[in-house]
């Protein structure tokens, strides 16, 4: 069974402690490291190369979304889930810009965390079903208002691999169905989230979701 590395980043300690049990609990984890604020975080995520980061957004100093962003920039094959308290769309909107792979409520059932994880790994997204309405409820607004953009503007092969991302695919099962390089796929998913203007797996899933490429 593959380990997965996991880094627990809040500032509430109890917490973390909490969290550390829970996960250590399954056999394919291992909790490498803790932090209690952003910046820490960056620096453990350098040393401990981690395949997923748990982080709080509400942080003293470098914020959680703060330091996702800059994860994301120097270390963008390191999954990111944040795991908080808040589910308004101030909060949300952001972390799916900056791509976070996964946002949990702390409120969540124990074993939604534990599949969260391993579906993030498994180059997949997760979104904690108790903010999914909210979610869609905003870019509805969006549509509605005529401000997001038409996936018409997608060529056939982009709208092809749209709905196996949305599904939920990873991009070497794309490859090997299409019969292209995984490289090629990481290009075609850039221009898509280019023209689009979203990032990361969770908004391209809400995306088809909205527009009735995928039920």
């Amino acid at each position: 069974m593959e380990t997965i590395r996991l880094l627990l980043v809040d500032d509430h300690t109890i917490f973390r402690a909490g969290i550390r049990v829970l996960l250590e609990m399954q056999p394919d984890f291992k909790v490498v490291g803790e932090a209690e604020e952003g910046e820490k975080a960056l620096l453990l995520v350098r040393e401990l190369q981690p395949e997923v980061v748990l982080m709080d957004i509400a942080m003293p100093g470098v914020d959680g979304l703060s330091a996702a962003r800059r994860i994301k920039e120097t270390a963008p094959m390191t999954k990111i889930i944040l795991l908080t308290q808040h589910e308004n769309k101030e909060y949300l909107q952001p972390a799916l810009k900056i791509g976070a792979e996964g946002y949990v409520l702390k409120r969540a059932a124990a074993d939604e965390l534990v599949m969260a994880i391993r579906a993030v790994h498994q180059g997949k997204s997760f979104l904690d079903s108790n903010v999914t309405s909210t979610i869609l409820a905003e870019y509805c607004q969006d549509v509605k208002n005529g401000t997001e953009t038409d996936y018409r503007q997608l060529s056939e092969r982009e709208r092809e691999i749209l709905v196996m991302l949305a599904r939920g695919y990873t991009n070497r099962q794309i490859a090997e169905l299409l019969k292209i390089s995984p490289k090629t796929v990481d290009f075609h998913r850039a221009r898509i989230m280019k023209k689009l203007g979203i990032k990361g797996r969770v908004a391209l899933a809400q995306y088809a979701l909205r527009h009735g490429l995928v039920e």
